[in-house]
Formats: C-alpha cells, sequence, structure tokens
C-alpha cells in the first residue's frame, strides 16, 4: 500500500464494481476506506463463484477497506450512515435516483455540515430521458455502440469479455477525486462529482467514434497498416504490427520475402494497403508452419513489433512481469497465494495485501471510533441495526 493519501476518510456506500473500484484505488493510495453494506451484501458477493464471501468481482474492488453492514431501512440505521457521513472526506455512491436522499446521505443533505466535503456519485445513464433506467455494464456496452465495435467473424455484435465501463468509471472517477481534492487544497470548497456510465464510455471509445463518423464521411475503412493483426503460429498465435517503411523491410527479411522489399507494388503504404488481402495471406502461410517463439525471435532481430497472445497464467508467468514487480499475493484464509496485478506506478516485488473484509467485519470497530460506547453497540447488534462478521481464520 502506498501513503499518497493517507489521513484521507473514505466512505463507500456503493456496490458492484465501477464505485467501489474507485474506493479500491484511493485504498490502495492509502486512505482510509470504509465500505457499508447493508445486511445482504454488497449484490457482487453473489456474482460468480463465491469464495469466504467474495466472488472475483466482488474482491478486487474492496481489498484495503474496512467492512461495516448497518440496516439502512431502520432509522437508526440511517442515523448511523449520516454520522459516518458527516466525519469523512470523500463519499462515493452509485445508487440509483432517490435512494441516497431517502437514507438522508444526498450531497444536499451532508454538504451544510461539511461544505468541504467531495461527494462522489457514480449513475447509469446520468441525465436525461433515461436518468431512472437501470443499468450495468453490459447494458451501457450496448447502447455506446462498444458492443457494435467488437463485432465477431460472424459480424454479430460481442460485449468486450470484462468489465470494461465499469473499470474506467471508476478510474475516471478516481482521476476526478484528485482534481476536487487540488480545488479543496486551493481553497475552492468541496465538489459534487457526478459521472455517468455513458459518458465513461463515450471517453473512452473517443478515438472509434471518430473513426466512425470519418467513415461516414467517405473516407474508406482500411486497416492502419499492412500486414497488421492477429496471426496463427504452428503452436499458438502472435500479434504483429508494421508502422514504418523499414519495419515493412524488416518483415520480409523474417518471412523469407525478400523480394517483396523491391516489388513495386509494396513500396509505399499506400500500395501495401492496396494489396492488403495477397500480403496478409501470404503473412498467415508463412507464419503457420512455425512455432511463435521462432517467429518473435526472428521479428525481434529484424527490429519488428510483435508479441506472443498469452493467456493468464502464461502473463503472469512471464519472466518480464516476474522480474517487474506488478503482480502481488494476497494474504489471508481462502485467499492466501491468490494473485492480484497492481495499480499502475505503485509496482514492487514481493507485496502482499491483505484479503478483502467480510460483510460487516469491521463495524463494531469502526462504530466505536466514531464515538458509540459498548452498551450502544451491543443494542444495535441484538436489533439487528448491524452486523459483525466472525473473523476467525483470518489474518490481520
Amino acid at each position: 500500500m502506498l501513503d499518497d493519501y493517507a489521513g484521507l476518510r473514505v466512505l463507500d456506500v456503493s456496490q458492484g464494481y465501477a464505485g467501489p473500484y474507485c474506493g479500491a484505488i484511493l485504498a490502495r493510495g492509502g486512505a482510509s476506506v470504509i465500505k457499508v453494506e447493508p445486511p445482504s451484501g454488497d449484490w457482487a458477493r453473489a456474482i460468480g463463484g463465491a469464495v469466504d464471501g467474495h466472488t472475483a468481482f466482488s474482491l478486487v474492488p474492496n481489498i484495503g477497506k474496512r467492512a461495516v453492514c448497518i440496516d439502512g431501512t431502520r432509522e437508526q440505521g440511517r442515523a448511523l450512515l449520516v454520522r459516518l457521513a458527516k466525519s469523512t472526506d470523500i463519499v462515493i455512491q452509485n445508487f440509483r435516483p432517490g435512494v441516497v436522499d431517502r437514507l438522508q446521505i444526498a450531497d444536499h443533505q451532508l454538504r451544510p455540515d461539511n461544505p468541504a466535503l467531495i461527494y462522489v456519485s457514480i449513475l447509469g445513464f446520468g441525465a436525461g430521458p433515461y436518468e431512472k433506467r437501470p443499468a450495468t455494464d453490459t447494458i451501457i456496452q450496448g447502447f455506446t455502440g462498444m458492443m457494435e465495435m467488437n463485432r465477431d467473424a460472424q459480424d454479430t455484435p460481442r460485449r468486450i469479455g470484462m468489465l470494461a465501463v465499469d473499470t474506467a468509471a471508476g478510474v475516471y472517477a478516481a482521476q476526478q477525486v484528485g482534481a476536487a481534492l487540488y480545488r479543496r487544497l486551493t481553497k475552492r470548497g468541496g465538489q459534487h462529482v457526478k459521472i455517468s456510465l455513458v459518458e465513461v464510455a463515450a471517453a473512452f471509445q473517443a478515438m472509434p467514434i471518430v473513426d466512425d463518423a470519418l467513415r461516414r464521411r467517405g473516407q474508406p475503412n482500411v486497416p492502419l497498416s499492412v500486414p497488421i493483426g492477429t496471426f496463427a503460429t504452428a503452436d499458438g498465435h502472435i500479434n504483429l504490427s508494421c508502422v514504418s517503411n523499414a519495419m515493412f523491410h524488416g518483415i520480409c527479411k523474417a518471412l523469407g520475402k525478400a523480394d517483396w522489399i523491391l516489388d513495386p507494388r509494396f513500396v509505399t503504404e499506400a500500395g501495401r494497403l492496396d494489396h492488403a488481402g495477397e500480403i496478409t495471406a501470404e503473412v498467415a502461410r508463412i507464419l503457420h508452419t512455425r512455432p511463435s517463439v521462432y517467429w518473435i525471435e526472428a521479428f525481434e532481430r529484424h527490429d519488428v513489433l510483435c508479441g506472443p497472445v498469452q493467456g493468464y497464467r502464461e502473463f503472469l508467468d512471464d519472466p518480464h512481469v516476474r522480474a517487474s514487480g506488478l503482480q502481488a499475493t494476497l494474504q489471508g484464509g481462502a485467499f492466501e497465494g491468490l494473485p492480484l496485478t497492481l495499480l499502475p506506478g505503485t509496482s514492487a516485488a514481493g507485496t502482499r495485501l491483505p484479503a478483502p473484509p467480510r460483510l460487516g467485519e469491521h463495524t463494531t470497530e469502526v462504530l466505536a471510533e466514531h464515538g458509540y460506547s459498548q452498551s450502544e453497540i451491543d443494542r444495535f447488534v441484538e436489533d439487528g441495526t448491524i452486523v459483525q462478521a466472525k473473523t476467525e481464520g483470518r489474518r490481520q
């Protein structure tokens, strides 16, 4: 963990991935992040196969936080939430419109007592006719054209096989938190940061959106260069990219096609684009005759951009990845030794991170820090206003 955000207090009442991932970025930067969940838990805990109360969906965005479980449907529970929120620097929420108002922790309800508050709202569709529509990563991928961009060989739209929009939303939100902190540091007060998944997906796809607009104006739909793409080898696949005449010459030498260098059809990039089908087909035929490692070594000798297509296991076992220190391991209970990649700029060999918290693992601890007596806490436990998890078997 870093200490860049040491002393910063964050109340994360969000669920799913986008909001929690923003909180996780702050937590792994050294902020003290309290994750609040209802008695049923963050719904991400139930998406996929669960181990010790977590799935991959909920594990990654909650590492480094302390977990509090409060029943916000009860008046006493709402009072607890308000007290926690009034003593924090940042609140993160991603509920549908109206929910935080009912919980009494909306920005306009908290700001009079905490004008320096940075309040982060991660919305689905955002302001407009669809404001109250429910939204998920998949729904937004379809809505914003991302699935159209990712069509398969049969021309069927496909979602990107990870939470691309949610992950980008967490990163954009954390970036906006940094800007809001600077605003506060320069005596301009707190801020209500509002980010919608729709605008996140739009910003994330700025380049293909412009490319599509240019094509609709008549620009031909051609490859970025030739040859370029993913090619099958004798034992797998490699990525190959040609970005200059010199690199094309290197590809020709590596493939044993030196005659292409002097072929007048292929002398310029424009000429190669005109004959893209012929070049690509021949490159594919040749690459299929030898294993990936052979071609990677051959292309590297000629200073050609190339690389293997690997699975996650191969990636994490790669000697460069091991040497760069970007992989951490979790510690504690069922998660002991589980690999986790670090945030960019924080890589350090041998990093060990604590296991994500169980539902309500730190409830009584956090309430005690906020001035509640043991008798009050016991009463909240007894009447179901809060839940305190058992922590046997966890390494602290």
